[in-house]
Parts: C-alpha cells; structure tokens; sequence
C-alpha cells in the first residue's frame, strides 16, 4: 500500500514499484487508505506512506495502523527531515530503519521495499 497526496511522487512510487513485480494499492487520500486498511489490515505485505499530508499526518496514520495490526510493517516515505526521537514519542514503536528518504533512486527504493517486506 502506497499513500501519498502529491499525485506524481504516488505514480511514480506506482510505476516503479508495479515494474518490479510488486501489487499495489495507492491511495491519494490517507483517511481513504486508512478506512481501507481497517477493512482488511492483514492484506499488505507493506505501507508506505509520506509523512506530512494534508488530510491526515502520516504520524497519525501510522499510530491507527500500528494499533489495528501491530505487527503490520509501515514505513514512512519523506522528503522531509525526519526527527525519529519525535515521530517516536507519538509512535513509540518507530524505528529509524522505517524511514525511506525522498527522492529515492530507483534501485535504493525497491531495495528498501524488498528489504523491508523481507523483515
């Protein structure tokens, strides 16, 4: 599962990861994909989502999944510089590892992915 509300950083995710074999649900709207995890939270293999988005943080997000599933893998795609001792104290369970920086060269991403699936 993808979720990001920039809609190229979201297909170019898609595009890139469809390309390596990996299905994909992408989701614009992170209170849609978070409706859609609650459905099903055992389905995805892995979430990744960007941090700071509009309809809800991604801290938030990441927090309501890890509580529905704990044992779900969810890692945060960002950009943005992250303070993993901060993201921590909303989520106590992050680890610095979850963290996959924007932009990502092709072949570091789908490591990343691989890697993190492999977990």
């Amino acid at each position: 599962m993808i979720i990001d509300d920039d809609l190229d950083n979201l297909q170019l995710t898609k595009d890139i990861l469809q390309f390596s074999g990996y299905e994909i649900y992408d989701f614009i709207n992170p209170r849609l994909a978070l409706d859609t995890f609650k459905q099903n939270p055992y389905l995805y293999d892995l979430v990744l989502m960007d941090v700071r988005m509009k309809e809800l943080d991604g801290r938030e997000a990441y927090r309501e999944m890890k509580q529905i599933n704990p044992n779900s893998k969810v890692y945060v795609f960002t950009g943005l510089e992250l303070d993993s001792n901060e993201f921590r104290k909303i989520c106590p369970s992050f680890r610095e590892q979850q963290i996959i920086r924007k932009p990502a060269r092709v072949d570091s991403l789908v490591k990343a992915v691989s890697e993190a699936i492999a977990m």
